[in-house]
């Protein structure tokens, strides 16, 4: 009799866990289903239509001896196909102050026009400098 009551115990308890783990398997296969789905994100045509997100900082031009200022760069990022010069983003082809984005280089940019070549680097970390956020 004992034996019999035990048996039956198990059998109600394994029939009780099997019962919750299809449903569990049903709603986690549900879970699964849904984080598949594709997303589909921005296209690039419409990244290249968003407007500037940082703050415009005007730089000074150096002026040379013959009193015309000759306009200066600096390479602010370099962002897969993009880089920043003068807080301005180009591609490859685009043109600043007229010369023409050449090459975008892990490191640096190439631009120019027919009279003028110039490669412009990211700069190196300075151990001195400190950043906060407001």
């Amino acid at each position: 009799m004992k034996k019999s009551f035990l048996i039956a115990i198990i059998l109600i308890g394994t029939f009780d866990l099997f019962g919750d783990s299809s449903t569990n398997i049903a709603g986690y296969d549900r879970y699964f289903n849904e984080i598949n789905e594709v997303r589909v994100g921005i296209s690039d045509e419409d990244v290249d239509k968003l407007s500037n997100p940082f703050a415009v900082i005007q730089t000074a031009a150096i002026p040379t001896s013959n009193n015309t200022s000759e306009p200066t760069f600096q390479l602010n990022a370099i962002v897969e196909n993009k880089v920043k010069v003068n807080n301005s983003w180009l591609k490859q082809g685009s043109s600043i102050n007229g010369l023409r984005v050449i090459a975008i280089k892990q490191k640096s940019v190439v631009l120019g026009n027919d009279n003028k070549r110039l490669e412009l680097f990211l700069r190196e970390k300075n151990e001195n400098s400190i950043i906060t956020a407001n």
